[in-house]
Formats: C-alpha cells, sequence, structure tokens
C-alpha cells in the first residue's frame, strides 16, 4: 500500500483547490450568444447616419414591433415578415419613448418636442395627443389594467394620464430634475422612477405616497425592469452596475458589476435572467438565483444597445441600438440557440 508523504500530502490538497479553483473559474464562463436575425435601418435621405433605434415596444401578439430613434419616426414592423408596416411622421425631434399599452389596442410615443401621440395598433391611425409634457419625455410606462400611462423628462415629477382622452390625473414629486425611467410594477401596486441623481423612487398608487428611495447608485439610472412576478426590482446605472432590490422587503438583494460601460437597458428574461445592455455595445446576462458572474453576453451590437425587450411567448430577445439595428436573440438551458424560432423576423 502506498502512503502520501504529509508535505506531498498538504501539496496534493494544494494542487486539488487549484484544480477545483480552475474548473470553478471554467464554469463561470458566460456563454457567447450570437444572433439570428436583424433589422438594418437604411440611411434617410437628408441625413447623414443611419436613424439611431433608442426604443422599442411589442404588440400584445408579439407580431409587430412599434421602434422609434432621432429620425423624429416611429416604424412599424410586422414580425412575420420581417417587412415594414407603417412609418409615423407626426414627432418632430428624437422619439425617446413608445409603449404598447397591456390591453394591445394602442400605442403611445413621446419625445424631445414636448409631446405625446396615441395610436390605434391596428390602423395605426393617431387618436389623440396626450396633454403636453412642456418639456422633453423621456420614458412611458402603462399600468397593467391600462387605465393609466406615467411619464417622465426633464422634469423633477412624473406625471399620470388617463389612456382614454390623455387628461393629466396626477403628478408626484421625484428628486431631481432630468428622469429617465418610469415603470409599473406588474400587479399596479408600485410605481418607480429614477433619473439623474441616482436615486430611484417608490411610490405606492393607491395613494401616491413615498414608499422608498433606493439610493445605492452613485450616478444616472438609466434603466428599471421589474421581474414578471413583481418581486424584484432591477437597476441600471451609469456607475456601470446593476442592483437588485426586493420588493417585499424594499431592500438591496444584489448588485452586479458590469464588464464594461455604463449600463443603458434593462429587462427580465423570464423569472430568473436580467438582461442589460450597455454603452459599450454589449449585453450581459444574470441568473438572479446564481452568483455575480454572467451567464450569456452578446456582442454584436456597434453603438450603445439602448432598449431590450423580451417576448415572453417564444423566449426571444430583442435588442435596439445607436447601429441603427434591431437584433433577436434567443438562448436556452445553458445554450446558444442559432436557428430562428417559428413565426418570427425571417
Amino acid at each position: 500500500m502506498y502512503r502520501i508523504q504529509p508535505i506531498y500530502r498538504s501539496l496534493f490538497v494544494v494542487l486539488a483547490c487549484v484544480v477545483m479553483i480552475a474548473g470553478t473559474a471554467m464554469a463561470a464562463e458566460p456563454i457567447h450568444v450570437s444572433s439570428y436575425d436583424m433589422i438594418q435601418l437604411e440611411r434617410v435621405p437628408g441625413y447623414a447616419h443611419s436613424p439611431v433605434v433608442v426604443g422599442l415596444s411589442l404588440s400584445l401578439d408579439n407580431q409587430q414591433l412599434v421602434t422609434v430613434g432621432d429620425d423624429h419616426k416611429a416604424r412599424i414592423w410586422d414580425l412575420t415578415t420581417g417587412k415594414l408596416s407603417k412609418e409615423l411622421y407626426d414627432q418632430h425631434d428624437w422619439i425617446r419613448a413608445v409603449q404598447f399599452r397591456p390591453d394591445g389596442k394602442v400605442f403611445a410615443t413621446g419625445g424631445n418636442d414636448r409631446n405625446m401621440y396615441c395610436y390605434d395598433a391596428k390602423t395605426f391611425e393617431r387618436l389623440f395627443q396626450f396633454r403636453s409634457a412642456n418639456y422633453a419625455v423621456t420614458s412611458l410606462s402603462f399600468s397593467p389594467d391600462s387605465k393609466r400611462m406615467a411619464m417622465v423628462g426633464y422634469d423633477a415629477s412624473v406625471v399620470l394620464y388617463d389612456t382614454v382622452h390623455g387628461r393629466e390625473m396626477q403628478r408626484w414629486q421625484l428628486t431631481c430634475v432630468s428622469q429617465d425611467s418610469v415603470k409599473f410594477s406588474p400587479d399596479s401596486h408600485y410605481l418607480v422612477a429614477g433619473g439623474r441623481d441616482g436615486n430611484v423612487r417608490v411610490f405606492d398608487t393607491t395613494n401616491g405616497t413615498v414608499v422608498a428611495d433606493f439610493q445605492q447608485h452613485k450616478r444616472r439610472v438609466n434603466a428599471l425592469a421589474f421581474s414578471p412576478d413583481g418581486s424584484l426590482l432591477a437597476t441600471g446605472s451609469d456607475d456601470q452596475t446593476v442592483c437588485i432590490w426586493s420588493m417585499q422587503s424594499l431592500k438591496l438583494v444584489k448588485t452586479y458589476q458590469y464588464p464594461s460601460g455604463k449600463v443603458r437597458s434593462l429587462t427580465f428574461c423570464g423569472p430568473e435572467l436580467v438582461a442589460a445592455g450597455s454603452a459599450t455595445n454589449t449585453i450581459c446576462v444574470w441568473n438572479v438565483n446564481g452568483d455575480n458572474a454572467p451567464v450569456y453576453t452578446m456582442d454584436e451590437h456597434k453603438g450603445t444597445v439602448a432598449e431590450l425587450v423580451w417576448d415572453a411567448s417564444r423566449n426571444v430577445l430583442v435588442s435596439c441600438g445607436f447601429d441603427s439595428t434591431i437584433r433577436f436573440w434567443k438562448f436556452s438551458n445553458g445554450v446558444s440557440v442559432a436557428e430562428a424560432p417559428t413565426s418570427i423576423v425571417r
């Protein structure tokens, strides 16, 4: 029988630990995902470059996608064919925000010209104009019951409108001028907003009271996203972090350090995965029940990743960016899926 001497036994333990650590590091390497399709916007006559795409929203049946950007147009895409269905020209400056109402009947746009418009989702007819904000609009969010729309922009308030006539209902105060994101929780109980000072204010929508101020971020908050069940809130900032908050305890759960660049966009990809897009053209995806290492990375955008949307019906991540593209990504069970799913852009 061979016996390992003490000194060799120690070396053996050290080597075993090194191998274990190396194996763990290898296991933690994120999986690189390639997009399986994309839409490339062509250069518009009179512009020096192709349109920058800064916002997008999916219809209720996930068959239509509306995109907006710096050329003052809203474009409606048919996702069964990948073709452009309609262009809308009502706004006269950058369109910063677009959102379908949860009931799927209408969508709204808002932008730098201080105007917000409501359109029929089937005919694309302009139904009405929301009351002017008197300042640039940066983000819109509909309540899950479709009765209210929240708006923020270059002002220290969040404004709630009724969605039938576009009239102002309420106005709640925030902590700084210049807000970048606003979101209703899936159960409508909370409304959250974040902006330039790094603070995320949480309102109780039943009475407009402030229930919390999340003050972890050191710089501007650009993006907010609720998990599908509303139990978690993700916040993304210029300080290169993504924070995950419990909406039950109103406490910080964990913080992810983005590998590079300011965090500009966020979405949950189902209950466990959260995706973040950055100003350095990349997307990282974390498992909120895992460690602090990304599980997926995507790097095909050539400009800031301005918006992310999750198509839950097909498990597809949709992104848009300053490179004038809309890209489609799919990942499942730890594997990048290269082929396009049924009934999506060809």
